[in-house]
């Protein structure tokens, strides 16, 4: 285990050189990104090497699967992504549905409060209907108690403010926000706080010319709401809007047109109010309240005085788990009024209430998914795409969450032509209008386009933390109703053999999604991408491994898999365990993670990884320093020097840790020591075994270095650092040699200050009587 070291003048300056480039500079050289091994080169473990530094990822030329170790002649794979386990597992749950509510919703831009059910679905009441002769213009009266009865049901929004002062002032105005959101209802009751809440009407024209006419039927003293459709809003320009203002002012009446005019906002300034949204649960709480007047919704004795409604709606609707959460994602008005529909039918409580929500919600997600995925069904225009490929850009959305809109949509042309030859991407950039169609009203409103300057195509498409859910269930509805399981899998394990890390991780977690669905397939898809030689491709076939154990019905089977890959043969499937462990599996089985990562680290391919390392510093972080540092003691003794080495490495990593405060001055491993947490005998055989390997005795005589300094004037970690010196030298006469030539020629330069370095002294000359 140890070797002897004959130093020369030239090492020892250089030693000295490179520890006080350490120590000034406050470096840590733990968390590498790549493992460069010390001595590599020199094998002599007294230097820094003098050639080009091994690289992390040095893949075999041959396409074949190595079986025991890869071939002599290797040529340089690319960098190897380094992932940070917390930020992929905080990835997977959101698309495996990690949170507290296995159902969600998405953000809408707009008005959330409705009022009245029947308005809100777009059906009205009227007392009379009226045209100008031609049927080119039209008008419906609402009847005062429907209106009377949406303003008592109806949630105000923050724009509504905006709404009545401009009214005041103007006597045409434009309501801006995506269909669905409310506008009609907040229209309505605008106009009637305007001019009362029997003179307000619904107009209708197959063109807003028509309503300039001189038999246009606007009477003086009423307000009219006017629904635009997107091709009528196409149409409107600046003059148009003031001839109709005009014609309002004169006839003694105001006017609110309701549309999206989001995209034209800034040709009509002065005429747009922006519609705002209220809260999804003060809509719930408004019109379920309305529903259960004249109800007892708690167990009252003799009389109920109503106030066991407010109860129930505030305390055991809304503030129920499920509920609160699915409020929260601010669904679709309508939606809202569905689930207040279901509740209001039998006021279920506790129990009852939470298996109801738990039926429905997840039924009313998936309409919404079937709506968004059959494009024929929505009914918009899609000019330029084909029904495919706006498919399979939504779909590709739901997978590639986060990305800029060229990778999407490259992706989602590789799935619409999924099977040909040509896959290559075709057309411009993406821009504003062309991403709308793409995307349609319903799923425009549970995305958010980030802007991005730095990114193909300018931007990125994201859906919000509450709308997460909904990508788990577009996967769902594309597996089960458009797209055969061969083609998704193979449309995704395409995507993670490209280039980009990111759309690599993405398209790893569907696959790991899909696992429920046809766990045979999954593994199959996953074990071939563990075959491939490029070492990003098994960092993503890792990832799918995480993402199917995060689901609890399939862990049992990723186990069994994961044993079966590290006990056999093959170098690459191996390898594939240990980064499965490094980003994830090692907070789920850290017992089984020690065994399998011993396994993995037999193989002369890891020498190049630090995939092994980077799995058993994971065991470490999460809380099982006591179990893994025996264990390492225990690889320190196996006669495989591959082993030996792992451990090694593994204690030249946590030596870089520090406590947290106010023990910052304290080595994380020598505070678990005084916390008796771990035997000082175990730390001493790990810190002689690193001191010793040539691969690793460099960079680890420097940490001890820094240790020691640190330790300097801190009477409790000095004592533990001179006991854990006097046990590492114990017994052996080449690590003695050596610790008295970095005392005299590498620390005393640096550290002529350092009183701890005479006790260090002092305990050699024992050692050498």
């Amino acid at each position: 285990m140890t070797g002897r070291y004959a130093p020369t003048p030239t090492d020892a300056e250089r030693d000295v050189d490179d520890f006080w480039h350490d120590v000034s500079d406050g470096t840590s050289r733990g968390d590498l990104p790549r493992d460069v091994d010390d001595g590599a080169i020199r094998g002599t473990g007294d230097g820094p090497p003098t050639a080009r530094p091994i690289a992390a990822e040095d893949e075999p030329a041959s396409a074949e699967e190595p079986s025991e170790e890869p071939p002599e002649e290797e040529v340089a794979d690319e960098p190897e992504d380094l992932l940070d386990p917390a930020d992929v597992l905080r990835r997977l749950a959101g698309l495996l549905g990690g949170s507290t509510i296995d159902v969600g919703d998405v953000r809408v831009q707009g008005q959330n409060a409705t009022g009245h059910g029947a308005v809100a679905i777009g059906t009205v009441n009227v007392t009379a209907g009226r045209s100008d002769g031609a049927g080119r213009v039209w008008f419906e009266t609402l009847v005062e108690a429907s209106v009377r009865e949406l303003a008592t049901t109806y949630a105000y929004a923050p724009s509504d403010q905006r709404l009545d002062h401009h009214l005041q002032h103007h006597d045409l105005v434009c309501l801006s926000g995506p269909a669905g959101s409310g506008l009609f209802t907040s229209a309505t009751l605008a106009v009637a706080r305007r001019h009362g809440l029997d003179r307000v009407r619904v107009l209708g024209a197959e063109q807003l010319s028509d309503l300039l006419g001189v038999e246009a039927p606007l009477a003086a003293g009423y307000g009219y709401v006017l629904r635009l459709s997107e091709v009528v809003l196409r149409e409107v320009d600046g003059f148009t809007l003031v001839a109709l203002a005009a014609r309002a002012t004169t006839s003694g009446s105001t006017m609110v047109l309701v549309g999206d005019f989001s995209q034209r906002k800034h040709d009509f300034i002065g005429h747009v109010v922006e519609h705002r949204a209220a809260p999804a649960v003060e809509v719930f709480r408004a019109h379920l309240r309305h529903r259960l007047v004249g109800q007892c919704a708690g167990w009252c004795v003799d009389t109920c005085d109503g106030r066991c409604v407010d109860r129930y709606v505030d305390v055991d609707c809304v503030e129920h788990p499920l509920l609160s959460a699915y409020l929260a994602g601010e669904p679709r008005p309508s939606e809202v009024l569905d689930v207040v529909a279901t509740i209001a039918r039998t006021v279920p409580r506790a129990g009852a209430l939470a298996e109801r929500l738990e039926q429905f919600l997840p039924l009313q997600l998936r309409e919404r998914a079937v709506e968004i995925l059959d494009v024929r069904r929505g009914g918009e225009e899609n000019d330029g795409f084909t029904i495919e490929e706006v498919r399979a850009f939504r779909l590709s959305c739901a997978v590639l969450a986060g990305q800029p809109v060229a990778e999407i949509h490259q992706a989602a042309q590789r799935l619409a032509r999924f099977g040909f030859q040509d896959l290559a991407s075709t057309g411009a950039p993406l821009r504003g209008a062309a991403i709308d169609a793409l995307l349609g009203s319903t799923l425009s409103q549970a995305v958010t386009r980030l802007n991005d300057a730095h990114v193909s195509g300018g931007c990125r498409i994201d859906f919000s933390a509450t709308g997460e859910p909904l990508r788990s269930v577009l996967l769902e509805v594309a597996w089960t109703e458009w797209w055969s399981p061969g083609q998704l899998l193979g449309w995704l394990a395409d995507l993670i053999r490209g280039e980009i890390p990111a759309v690599r991780q993405a398209a790893a977690g569907a696959i790991g999604w899909s696992a429920t669905r046809d766990v045979q397939a999954a593994l199959a898809t996953v074990g071939e991408l563990a075959r491939e030689r490029r070492a990003g491709v098994r960092q993503a076939a890792a990832i799918v491994l995480v993402a199917m154990a995060m689901q609890p019905a399939l862990r049992q089977r990723v186990q069994v898999e994961l044993g079966h890959w590290a006990a056999g043969p093959a170098a690459h499937l191996r390898d594939t365990v240990a980064r499965a462990y490094s980003i994830g599996l090692a907070r789920l089985w850290p017992e089984t993670a020690l065994v399998q990562l011993r396994q993995v680290a037999h193989a002369r391919m890891q020498r190049r990884n630090n995939s092994v390392v980077r799995g058993l510093v994971e065991v470490y972080r999460n809380g099982h320093a006591a179990n893994l540092v025996p264990a390492l003691v225990d690889w320190t003794t196996s006669a495989d020097p591959e082993v030996q080495l792992h451990a090694a490495r593994t204690l030249r990593v946590l030596a870089d840790r520090w406590a947290e405060a106010p023990r910052e001055h304290w080595p994380e491993l020598l505070y678990l020591v005084d916390k008796q947490t771990i035997r000082l005998a175990d730390l001493a055989m790990l810190w002689a075994t690193a001191l010793s390997l040539p691969r690793t005795a460099y960079r680890s005589w420097r940490t001890l270095g820094f240790w020691l300094d640190r330790a300097d004037r801190q009477p409790a970690v000095a004592s533990h650092c001179l006991e854990l010196v006097r046990q590492v030298i114990a017994g052996q006469p080449a690590l003695r040699h050596r610790l008295d030539h970095q005392l005299r020629h590498v620390w005393r330069p640096v550290l002529p200050h350092n009183d701890l370095l005479d006790d260090v002294e002092r305990l050699i000359d024992e050692e050498t009587r």
